[in-house]
């Protein structure tokens, strides 16, 4: 998961709002284009043209406008709380695509126990210390923690399919594309400085913090096996 630094909605967008403030269009169900490319546009943007739960790459053609709190829960509580601008997420996959995927969004569904208080949101700026990857793609909890292992469950992060295209990204970053020219430890230590963040077109690289992780843990292994080594050598 990479954090959201959220930032003020679309003008276009707020002024839509404002327009069907008190009247029974006041629904998110009723927002159209161009208000809503423009909002889907500014939540890509925001996120680095990432998706917000699984950090895969995403763009207008493969994403949706997503509810953290599911639109349901929020007409149930207050009419145009489904508007709120801090309640969306530009995330995986677009809507209506025929096949079906068992994590992110569509697997978390309308998900929504006791308030949110165990799900970890990516609008938390400590989000991304709640988990931890490996180079073969796997996630687990850090700490144990229980909202983590929640939300692991609840959006499917540990999926097999989802699972598999970390580890293809991650072991080519770090063993190259031909799995045979492996990063050297001080190439590794300069990537984990700078691969969370954007280049220059504002797009964060897909899997940017599964691949930070990876790259600390790829660190550590070779400078075990180089003291290994190292001892063996002085018998």
């Amino acid at each position: 998961m990479k954090y959201v630094r959220k930032g003020g909605p679309p003008h276009d967008y707020s002024a839509w709002c404002q327009r069907m403030r008190g009247t029974a269009n006041e629904n998110y169900g009723c927002l159209q284009n161009p208000e809503k490319r423009s909002l889907h546009q500014a939540l890509l943007r925001e996120q680095g043209w990432l998706c917000a739960y699984t950090m895969r790459r995403i763009d207008k053609s493969s994403s949706h406008i997503e509810h953290i709190k599911p639109e349901s829960v929020c007409r149930s509580e207050r009419i145009g709380l489904d508007l709120d601008y801090k309640n969306l997420l530009a995330c995986f996959p677009l809507d209506g695509m025929g096949r079906k995927y068992r994590y992110g969004a569509q697997w978390k569904a309308n998900w929504w126990n006791d308030n949110g208080a165990e799900f970890v949101l990516p609008l938390s700026s400590s989000c991304e210390s709640r988990f931890r990857f490996y180079v073969d793609g796997k996630i687990e909890p850090v700490g144990n923690h229980r909202s983590a292992i929640t939300t692991i469950s609840v959006l499917g992060l540990d999926h097999a399919s989802l699972t598999e295209d970390r580890k293809r990204v991650i072991e080519e970053f770090v063993y190259g594309p031909t799995h045979d020219d492996p990063i050297t430890p001080a190439q590794a230590q300069g990537a984990i400085r700078t691969i969370c963040k954007a280049n220059a077109a504002g797009r964060f690289h897909e899997f940017c913090v599964a691949i930070r992780d990876a790259l600390c843990d790829h660190v550590r292994q070779v400078r075990k096996l180089a003291a290994r080594r190292r001892f063996r050598g002085r018998r």
